[in-house]
Order: C-alpha cells, then structure tokens, then sequence
C-alpha cells in the first residue's frame, strides 16, 4: 500500500474515532465528559489545546500539501552520459501516437512524478461508433509500448481515461 493511503486512512481512523468519542460523550454523558475535560484544561490555560490544534492543523497541511502531484522535471536524464530527454517531447509524442489510432479524436496527456516512478495520463476521447477495446489495445501495444523504452530506469505507470464524443445534432436551417 503507498504511504500516500496509509496517510489518508490514518488521518480518517483519528478524525473518526474523534467524532465517535465525541458522540458517546455526548449521548451517555449528556455532556458531563466533554465539560469535565474542558474544566481540566482551564488550569493548563488553553496552552495543550492551542498546541494540539496547531498540531493538526500542520499535520492537515502537510497531508494536504503531499497530495498534490509534481509535475516531470522538463529535461530528463538518460541513461547514457550526458544525454537528456524534454519531457514535453514524450507528451507531444503519446498525443500523435494516440490520435493516429483508429477512433480517437483527440488526446490528451499529462506527465507527473520525479525520480524513479512516473505517471503518464491520458484521456482520449473516441468516436461513438469506435470499440473502446480495439482502442485501448492500440494505444497500450503501439504508443505506449514505444514510450516506455524512453524511461528505462523509471518505473512507468499507464492511467487512460476514455471520453466517448456524442453526435452533434443536426440543425435545421
């Protein structure tokens, strides 16, 4: 599991288990507990409650903030010395390959990570009339069978999205 998730289902067990705690306080106390444990912090003068919210709210950013996906570094390097591959060339590369295939009207693509492990997402959008299989078949085996080589030392991940594109009524003149 990514630690990504790990995060996420973490920081949802305490927010839920806070809430729970919260609500039998409530239903079986009548709220005894919860004014029983704000009366025992009015001697520590609100201090350990102003630190434990600013505690979470740091921890709330940071989760928030590692959420959001880093674009691909422009130049690429390659395995050989010296040498280096834009990145907008292998995106400009996967949208010609993906609107060459039979069916597909427009493509889309967006490369994201840095290191060892890229993502590579594309949304094509195909005729209502193509068979959404032949399509995928067609992109995974030639485009993306031909990019991968490109990032040897990297992991790639595939995320396609297919968008079927409706027929336009006809207009009466």
């Amino acid at each position: 599991m990514r630690s990504r998730t790990v995060a996420n289902r973490a920081a949802l067990a305490l927010t839920g288990l806070a809430f729970l705690a919260w609500g039998a306080a409530v239903w079986w106390g009548e709220e005894k507990i919860f004014t029983a444990g704000l009366r025992h912090l009015e001697p520590a003068e609100h201090r350990l409650l102003l630190a434990a919210s600013s505690a979470g709210l740091a921890a709330s950013l940071v989760l928030l903030t590692a959420q959001i996906p880093l674009p691909a570094r422009r130049r690429l390097r390659l395995p050989a010395p010296g040498c280096r591959l834009d990145s907008r060339a292998i995106r400009h590369a996967v949208r010609t390959g993906c609107v060459a295939v039979p069916g597909v009207v427009r493509a889309r693509c967006r490369l994201t990570g840095r290191g060892g492990a890229m993502c590579l997402s594309v949304t094509l959008t195909v005729q209502g009339t193509a068979h959404p299989d032949e399509v995928m078949t067609a992109v995974t085996d030639g485009v993306l069978a031909q990019i991968t080589p490109l990032l040897a030392p990297r992991r790639l991940r595939t995320r396609i999205r297919l968008r079927v594109q409706r027929p336009r009524p006809h207009r009466a003149l």
